[in-house]
């Protein structure tokens, strides 16, 4: 239950900084209202690429933390019923 409450925050997470990203809500408001704008800078993009990139990665590196932090745990109760 723990480790569903934690993917479900980092997800939230993720949801939370996509609402602050400028193109990202363009993009929103294009597909519910139909209004579309172009915008030719790339200083809005950028958020938006790192947002792109925070959502593909941050299972994996979640996934990673927390298996690394069992062996870690599994580890030191092993050492720790030998001594």
């Amino acid at each position: 239950m723990m480790l569903f409450m934690l993917v479900c925050s980092v997800i939230s997470a993720g949801f939370f900084y996509a609402s602050r990203v400028e193109a990202i809500q363009q993009e929103l408001n294009g597909i519910t209202n139909g209004a579309t704008s172009i915008t030719t800078s790339t200083d809005g993009r950028i958020p938006h690429v790192i947002f792109i990139m925070f959502t593909l990665t941050s299972p994996l590196i979640l996934a990673g933390t927390l298996a690394s932090v069992m062996s870690m745990i599994r580890w030191k109760q092993r050492t720790n019923r030998h001594d």
